[in-house]
C-alpha cells in the first residue's frame, strides 16, 4: 500500500492533481444539478401558464 501512496519526487504533482481533479467534477456536479433545478422550475412555470391561458 504504501507503494501506492509513495509517488517519488512527483508525489505532490500527481496527488494536487487528482485534488483539482476531484473538486472540479464536484463543482460540475453541483452546477449541473443546480441547473436541472432552475430547468424544472421554469419547465412547471410554463406549463402553468400554459394551462392557465388554455382555461380561458
Amino acid at each position: 500500500m504504501t507503494e501506492l501512496l509513495d509517488m517519488g519526487k512527483y508525489g505532490g504533482f500527481i496527488w494536487a492533481s487528482y485534488g483539482v481533479s476531484a473538486l472540479v467534477i464536484g463543482g460540475l456536479m453541483i452546477w449541473i444539478l443546480n441547473q436541472r433545478r432552475d430547468a424544472k422550475k421554469r419547465l412547471y412555470a410554463a406549463q402553468n401558464a400554459l394551462q392557465e391561458h388554455e382555461a380561458k
